[in-house]
């Protein structure tokens, strides 16, 4: 399953805490018009090229998928951002 919600929490030096949740089913939603458009140019794109469409498709899903569990942190002298996808 695709991740629905993302946790950006970002601490400056005065220990200043700004945490943001995400709703990405939202982002999902607004991008499924544009990937059923784009989704024949796809699937022709595959065909000219010789690769399977439907395993192209599936292995799309499967990165989006597998961006649950993902945690990313960056500092620097100044700022500690933590991105968590869930």
């Amino acid at each position: 399953m695709i991740p629905l919600f993302a946790v950006v929490r970002v601490r400056n030096r005065r220990r200043q805490n700004i945490r943001l949740w995400l709703p990405l089913f939202l982002v999902w939603l607004m991008l499924l018009p544009l990937v059923l458009l784009l989704l024949p140019f796809a699937v022709l794109a595959c065909l000219l090229i010789h690769m399977d469409p439907w395993r192209s498709i599936s292995g799309s899903w499967q990165v989006f998928a597998g961006l649950r569990g993902t945690h990313i942190e960056l500092a620097n002298a100044e700022h500690h951002v933590l991105v968590h996808i869930f």
